[in-house]
């Protein structure tokens, strides 16, 4: 538990609302009451602090936030309103609302406040992952950098494992993986209580597979295989990949045999299968396959007598049941007529809060923005 778990936010909430009515135009008191208004998912009113601090006083911090927050949470839509203000309306306790996504405003916000070139990685780094969600890699590489060399300027700042990671994801899809490489290595440095990832070290392994490094990938898959089982993050599948690109076919085998399929996905099978079929394993293919099929046919025969499910989740459940035993039947047929499956590895984007004044994951007060 951490000591803002022990915190009454409800009770800090009305405190703090009594504080807004006398002194409406505080928009730092805003910024902070929107913050808590999340610690208790008040999110609606939480928008229409961040939006009143707006009207009230556009500054790169209020427009920031409130751009921050339509990325990450989206708006709200006020069903049936009536007379009176937006934000009295919003107060009214019969107010119902429908969430929708908020892309266009949040990056017309954030794009605004970029021309400015302002000294703060957040919006930086929050750009970035909006031109990555838009497979823009080009652009998220010239934000993501200039973000960088904002804090290497800086000199006591250094950059994030989320600023690392999402720059070296741009790399790989660009193939450019000596750049990529690069990049993973030093966001798996960065690991701390604020984001413990994992996927930036495996990312790192497979570019290093894939640049031909053998010794070093086997390596980073050795480290990640133990930290996987000390963190209990289940990432062996995954790290199996990094032997199965330098085609060390026993290895793969090694750790894929271990697992317990009901609980992996058979996304996997095509590398393991073919590894088994390397090594002249084709029994265990065989079984593995056939067991499989057997439980999923057994799993969609129990929801489809079921008269509690709903029909039409039987048939969805049909449908991709058969789907998935399609699948496991033509990876062997093709492992058998020896065609090699190509590892599709996509690099987990990082985030993290950007909100400024988070006091949960952010300073509260950091020397924010310089114009």
């Amino acid at each position: 538990m951490s000591k803002y778990d022990e915190i009454g936010f409800e009770k800090i909430a009305l405190q703090m609302q009594k504080q807004v009515k006398k002194d409406p135009n505080n928009v730092q008191l805003r910024n902070e009451l929107a913050i808590v208004f999340m610690e208790i998912n008040q999110y609606e009113d939480a928008f229409f602090q961040l939006q009143a601090a707006v009207e009230i006083k556009p500054s790169v911090q209020t427009l920031y936030n409130l751009g921050y927050f339509y990325f990450a949470e989206g708006k709200p839509i006020i069903e049936d309103i009536g007379s009176g203000s937006f934000e009295e309306d919003a107060e009214e306790e019969e107010m119902s609302y429908t969430w929708e996504i908020a892309d266009k405003e949040a990056f017309d916000i954030v794009e605004d406040l970029l021309k400015n070139k302002p000294r703060h990685y957040f919006p930086y780094n929050v750009m970035g992952e909006m031109y990555i969600k838009k497979e823009k890699y080009e652009e998220a590489i010239g934000i993501l950098e200039e973000a960088i060399g904002i804090l290497e300027e800086a000199i006591t700042l250094t950059p994030s494992l989320e600023n690392l990671n999402n720059l070296g994801l741009c790399y790989y899809k660009k193939g450019r993986l000596p750049e990529a490489a690069e990049c993973f290595r030093k966001a798996h440095l960065l690991r701390s209580s604020n984001n413990y990832s994992l996927f930036p070290f495996l990312s790192y392994g497979i570019c290093l597979a894939h640049l031909g490094k053998k010794s070093e990938a086997k390596e980073a898959a050795k480290e990640l295989l133990l930290l996987s089982e000390k963190e209990e993050e289940a990432l062996e599948a995954d790290i199996a990949e990094i032997y199965y690109i330098l085609e060390d076919y026993e290895e793969v085998v090694k750790i894929y045999s271990k697992l317990d399929w009901e609980f992996y996905s058979e996304e996997f099978f095509p590398t393991y299968f073919y590894s088994l079929w390397k090594l002249s394993k084709t029994k265990e293919i065989e079984e593995l396959a056939s067991k499989t099929i057997q439980r999923k046919e057994k799993e969609m025969k129990e929801v489809i007598q079921d008269p509690d499910e709903e029909e039409e989740f039987k048939v969805e459940c049909e449908e991709v049941t058969k789907e998935d035993i399609a699948f496991i039947k033509n990876t062997v047929k093709e492992v058998y007529w020896g065609k090699a499956p190509t590892v599709k590895y996509e690099p987990t984007l990082e985030t993290r809060c950007y909100l400024y004044g988070c006091f949960r994951h952010t300073d509260a007060n950091p020397s924010y923005f310089s114009i």
